[in-house]
């Protein structure tokens, strides 16, 4: 049998009254099969939310699974009672689907309906009625007592099975897990057989963990981005939660048989590596169902970790994207793709994400990921004509918008649009002092991190990052945006200290990795910064104008004349067929770093007339001091829009 009711627990008669009351209430509504959670909870005066607490703590088990268990109890009823087939059973029991009815029925009762009539009725009744509120090794060792023993001596071995250590050992373990609610969704395992479906796997991982992340009572989330790493490891469980700094650990596996998907999911507690409950979840490949799977995931691990869930947080963690199943589909392969973050990926991304918004034109999730593909392609990356880029990212975002107007994820785009490429620092400046007051947690912290140094608020851009590494250390972009401040701020050693001290964590991580680059060639640590400038050329396909000023200082400073050349090359080729990526800015800071400063205006004039959004670093680049007080800088700092918001020019430096 594959009972897995309470753990052990034993119902109050206050709380056996509301156990009998539900029953009472899926009786009634035993053949509708969209009688569901929120259905019983309303029937009997409760939030959702209080309901799965109630029933976690007394049975161990979520509302979903209460209710379907009592259906499948019923079925079996049916079947020994009745001459009837096993469709009809599904249909009498509330289940829509006789395929998904037989696996249930199946995994609960160690039996499938067709073999009823050949077992012992008096087995099937004496273990249901008996001990239906025990777990499977409770259960077990009871019915064996029966068999053997007289009633004195079975309640002895029973009471002797439910003693104190036994429950104290369990609460030990819960302690352990809800002491500091923190937890790392580690990648689901993809075990359906077929590595084209990885992007189902790591797509309902990083469903769990957006969902996870509406829970305040949470403290830490860990976002995929830093988990996938785990996907292969040989780590314990132990030391990737120490690697993370949380005390929870998710990790599971994801199969898919026909239209059915299941998950197996194993909550540990990390530092002793003690598991605190094993969950199996089976639900048919729908588009409700599947976001029903992922809400009774969190529900289950924010009451195994005692954290509450408000109303309010209830219904964004509910929140179904779209009520298409195909265009689902396309997002999950869309994010799959994106993650991979190359010219190719982001190409197979953009069809894939149109695909999505073609079936479901009101599909956030899906605008927001293409908006990203255009905006990032425009940025440093050099794989998209900057304006074109951000005309379609710009329109994408404000139509996602328009339908979730509260969405801070996609405030926040438009508003890093709004700075990088619009260059409208009035705009973003009332955005900027909003989330002074109302931190955002974003791992790409453009506003509150990018646009702070660049407008020389380093204090306020170190706080704001800080407060982020404490939600979530293991990213690697908050610290080289820390390491940057405390550089412009004159503490060079503080700076290069921190940074050195995340590069066996990052050295695999392209955006670290460009960014460490640039900062150990600004600290004048020129090896560390050809070894990251190494790895970046050899272990990525892209090849942006960033890279090629890189080669080109490091020629310069090896006085090799052929290579400075081929670099500067490929820099005004990329300028001359119109390329993202600022190649002018790049061919500017070339010529600041050899001190050619009519060279430099030459090439930042070039590149302000393209509209750059490298032309942000304006007023902070340290190539440019030199030249801060010439009238030409600052026309170009006018006419970029620092003085729009009161920023002074900062004080030139001489050679």
């Amino acid at each position: 049998m594959s009972k897995n009711l309470s753990k052990g627990s034993k119902a109050t008669p206050s709380q056996g009254g509301l156990i009998d009351k539900l029953r009472k209430e899926i009786e009634l509504n035993l053949n509708n099969d969209q009688f569901g959670v929120d259905s019983l909870a309303q029937a009997v005066g409760m939030s959702r939310s209080s309901l799965h607490r109630k029933l976690h703590k007394v049975l161990g088990i979520s509302t979903s699974q209460f209710i379907r268990e009592y259906r499948l109890k019923r079925a079996l009823k049916i079947l020994q009672e009745e001459d009837i087939t096993a469709s009809e059973t599904a249909y009498r029991v509330g289940f829509s689907s006789s395929t998904y009815f037989n696996t249930c029925f199946h995994k609960y009762h160690g039996y499938t309906p067709g073999e009823v009539k050949s077992r012992s009725i008096e087995d099937s009744v004496v273990v249901e009625e008996q001990f239906a509120v025990v777990n499977n090794n409770s259960s077990r060792l009871k019915y064996i007592l029966w068999i053997v023993f007289p009633l004195p001596l079975i309640l002895l071995a029973v009471f002797l099975y439910n003693t104190k250590p036994t429950e104290e050992r369990q609460t030990s373990v819960v302690e352990k897990a809800t002491g500091t609610k923190s937890i790392a969704v580690l990648p689901l395992k993809n075990w359906t057989g077929n590595p084209d479906l990885e992007y189902v796997s790591d797509g309902m991982t990083d469903a769990i963990i957006s969902r996870l992340t509406k829970v305040s009572a949470i403290d830490k989330i860990i976002p995929l981005s830093s988990t996938v790493k785990f996907k292969e490891t040989d780590l314990t469980a132990s030391e990737m939660a120490a690697d993370l700094g949380v005390t929870n650990l998710l990790q599971g596996n994801l199969q898919i048989s026909g239209d059915q998907i299941k998950i197996n999911l194993q909550l540990i507690h990390g530092e002793s590596d003690e598991h605190i409950w094993s969950r199996e979840y089976t639900k048919e490949w729908k588009s409700d169902e599947i976001f029903d799977l992922q809400t009774e995931v969190v529900e289950d691990i924010a009451a195994s970790m005692n954290a509450e869930i408000s109303e309010n947080e209830l219904k964004l963690v509910k929140k179904i994207p779209t009520n298409s199943k195909q265009a689902y589909s396309y997002y999950l392969q869309g994010e799959f793709q994106r993650s991979k973050a190359n010219e190719l990926t982001y190409s197979n991304a953009l069809v894939l994400y149109e695909k999505a918004i073609a079936i479901d034109s009101t599909f956030v999730e899906a605008y927001v990921g293409l908006a990203n593909i255009w905006s990032f392609g425009g940025l440093i990356w050099g794989i998209y004509s900057e304006q074109e880029a951000w005309g379609k990212a710009k329109h994408l975002l404000e139509k996602a918008y328009e339908i979730d107007p509260a969405n801070r994820e996609l405030e926040e785009e438009l508003y890093t649009g709004y700075f990088y490429f619009d260059w409208n620092f009035e705009t973003v400046e009332n955005y900027y002092q909003h989330i002074l007051e109302n931190y955002f947690h974003n791992t790409t912290p453009a506003i509150s991190a990018d646009y702070a140094i660049k407008t020389g608020r380093y204090e306020e851009a170190i706080k704001s990052l800080e407060e982020g590494i404490l939600i979530d250390p293991t990213i690697g972009v908050f610290f080289f945006f820390k390491a940057e401040a405390l550089m412009l701020m004159g503490k060079t050693e503080e700076a290069f200290n921190l940074i050195a001290r995340q590069d066996l964590l990052y050295n695999d991580n392209l955006f670290y990795l460009r960014e460490s680059t640039k900062l150990y060639y600004y600290l004048r640590e020129y090896e560390k910064s050809k070894n990251g400038l190494n790895k970046l050329l050899t272990q990525f396909t892209d090849y942006p104008p960033i890279l090629m000023w890189l080669n080109a200082v490091f020629a310069q400073i090896d006085g090799n004349t052929e290579a400075i050349s081929k670099h500067l090359a490929e820099l005004h080729a990329k300028y001359e067929n119109g390329s993202s990526g600022s190649p002018a800015w790049f061919i500017a800071l070339y010529y600041a770093h050899t001190k050619d400063y009519e060279s430099t205006f030459e090439w930042l004039q070039k590149s302000y007339d393209r509209h750059e959004v490298e032309m942000t670093w304006l007023r902070e680049e340290p190539l440019l001091a030199p030249i801060r007080n010439d009238s030409r800088y600052k026309d170009l700092y006018e006419n970029v829009g620092f003085s729009s918001i009161g920023l002074p020019i900062k004080s030139s430096l001489k050679n």
